[in-house]
């Protein structure tokens, strides 16, 4: 709840606005009964037509007025329950750019979407009734109490001993439905889960012709869910008739005591009538605080989810002191000193005691089997994990010695699963650089050997991008994405295996307008094909994490069996 409470704090204004004029509704609810009480004693017993007219014209006006600042108290409630939706996704974006990415995927993308938009739905919608039904409740059921009471003490203690009854009924089933709503989400994520898989893996699906499979594990999901949503709204459906019949048998023994009272000479007709209108309207707005306390547990659910993201410290962390100063261009140098990295909860570390130097100017090539670690090597130097021992240096600084904005800056990378946004592909490629001119932007296309294919698109840098970037082929989203690097001024760029979907004669044509427009910055690349790395200046041999070769081509092939293997297989694929 501190979440909650730091949010109502920070908009101390709109609290209290909605908070006053919800009272002012309740202050105009209670007038009513009083009001009531009068027109019936004094007007239509005694057959005062004037005091009737006067009576209901304040009756008409307290009802206008009441109307009217219910409506605003009912927009101000509306407001501040969507700027906190508001704040809470802003802050679980921003959590989710701070956590590591092992942290990330611990949570899973399915959750992530559950909490950003089912969580938070369900944590607006709970709130804006709390505000409106929950808050005037206790005021207005004691002042409610105490006008009672003034009128005569006995309907009072009436009154105490059904509310009682009610509070108790609400208790027993908000303890019963708690376990069931925390469960709830859960299954929700599992059902985003089976539909995310099933929309984006729906060409796999159909190729090894899986869609009954795929029906009966999203409708296992789906029954799942709504088993535990029957449970629960089983529960709940047993409060709504007993809550009539309270409220039923309150008026009943209202009007037989009043009734008895009255013929006593202890109570006026008006007052009885007053009286009833105060208990109808107290058990009124019991009844709509009982609807807003069986969502309390979904949404105290909801709320715990949000909080568990929010408090996860962040695994890569800035250092407390670090440096901001601009590093001159002669200290480009990276060089990993004795790097030893492993992944959480795994038995060996993926690399081992590694060192080598990337200079500026130069091309140094990474290749080995799959697994020994070469795409961890892009992760590191984009410190996305941090190491365990050893030392990453840029310029002789620590990596961890500067903040993580400051190293990104300086380092351009192409993954290796080429990932487009939605949008053109020109704000595609200005995410390198926000001022980047269309110029620059071509000349980048020119480098990548994209400008000939977006120079046939009708509408060229304008040209739409779909979401992933699913309009374009796998070479074309290289291409691309390779562009969308060389557009920032970077120091150090990273391609990890971004060349695996283009031709051979097209591999060879980027590396040499790479070759030749690229010359300052160091180039790290990480490949499969022998082919791709053939003019590096040297090329790293990973095998199980450790550097078993460091070399030229030719080099290599002479003193490295590793490599010498691995080319070797490659060429007889080739002839093959």
């Amino acid at each position: 709840m501190n979440y909650l409470k730091k949010f109502l704090m920070r908009h101390k204004g709109k609290t209290a606005l909605a908070v006053l004029l919800l009272l002012g509704q309740v202050i105009g609810t209670l007038f009513i009964p009083a009001l009531v009480a009068d027109i019936v004693d004094h007007g239509i017993l005694q057959g005062d037509m004037n005091a009737v007219l006067r009576i209901g014209g304040w009756m008409l006006a307290v009802t206008i007025l009441s109307t009217g600042v219910a409506a605003w108290g009912s927009w101000a409630a509306s407001d501040l329950a969507s700027l906190f939706g508001f704040e809470m996704r802003s802050m679980l974006l921003q959590k989710s750019q701070d956590i590591s990415l092992q942290q990330f995927d611990s949570v899973g993308i399915s959750s992530m979407i559950t909490r950003t938009t089912s969580d938070i739905i369900t944590l607006q919608r709970t709130m804006g009734m709390v505000l409106q039904m929950v808050v005037p409740a206790p005021i207005l059921v004691v002042a409610s109490i105490v006008m009672t009471a003034m009128v005569s003490p006995v309907m009072a203690v009436i009154q105490l001993v059904f509310m009682v009854v009610l509070l108790v009924l609400t208790a027993i089933i908000l303890r019963k439905s708690n376990a069931l709503s925390r469960s709830i989400q859960t299954r929700l994520d599992r059902i985003n889960q089976v539909v995310r898989e099933a929309v984006t893996g729906v060409r796999v699906i159909r190729a090894f012709g899986n869609e009954r499979y795929e029906e009966e594990r999203s409708g296992a999901a789906y029954e799942d869910y709504a088993g535990n949503m029957i449970r629960l709204n089983r529960l709940f459906a047993v409060i709504t008739p007993v809550v009539w019949l309270l409220m039923g048998a309150l008026m009943a023994v209202i009007l037989g005591v009043g009734g008895a009272l009255s013929l006593n000479g202890g109570m006026a007709v008006g007052q009885i009538t007053a009286v009833a209108e105060y208990s109808t309207l107290t058990m009124a707005y019991l009844i709509m605080a009982a609807s807003v306390f069986t969502a309390l547990p979904k949404a105290r659910a909801c709320l715990g989810r949000l909080r568990e993201l929010l408090n996860t410290v962040p695994a890569i962390s800035d250092a407390d002191h670090y440096s901001m100063t601009v590093l001159p261009a002669a200290s480009d140098t990276v060089e990993f000193d004795h790097v030893t990295f492993a992944y959480e909860g795994a038995e060996e570390p993926v690399i081992r005691e590694l060192c080598f130097t990337l200079r500026p100017g130069q091309t140094t090539a990474v290749i080995g089997s799959t697994g020994s670690g070469k795409s961890t090597l892009a992760d590191l130097l984009l410190r996305l994990h941090d190491i365990q021992s050893g030392r990453i240096l840029l310029g002789g600084i620590d990596l961890r010695c500067l903040s993580q904005r400051e190293l990104r800056d300086r380092i351009a990378c192409v993954p290796q699963k080429a990932f487009l946004f939605g949008g053109t592909i020109a704000e595609n490629l200005r995410m390198g650089r926000k001022d980047a001119t269309d110029g620059e932007l071509w000349e980048a296309l020119r480098i990548a050997q994209a400008e000939d294919f977006v120079k046939k698109l009708p509408l060229g840098l304008e040209s739409p991008v779909a979401q992933g970037g699913t309009n374009f082929s796998g070479g074309q989203r290289q291409r691309l994405a390779i562009a969308r690097a060389l557009i920032k001024r970077a120091e150090v760029f990273i391609f990890d295996d971004s060349f695996s979907a283009l031709d051979v004669r097209t591999d060879a044509a980027l590396r040499d307008a790479l070759l030749r427009s690229v010359t300052e910055p160091a180039k790290l690349i990480i490949a499969q094909r022998v082919s791709t790395i053939l003019d590096a200046d040297q090329i790293l041999v990973l095998d199980q994490g450790r550097l078993t070769g460091r070399g030229t081509h030719q080099e290599l092939l002479e003193n490295c069996p590793a490599y010498r293997e691995i080319v070797e297989s490659q060429m007889q694929k080739k002839e093959a």
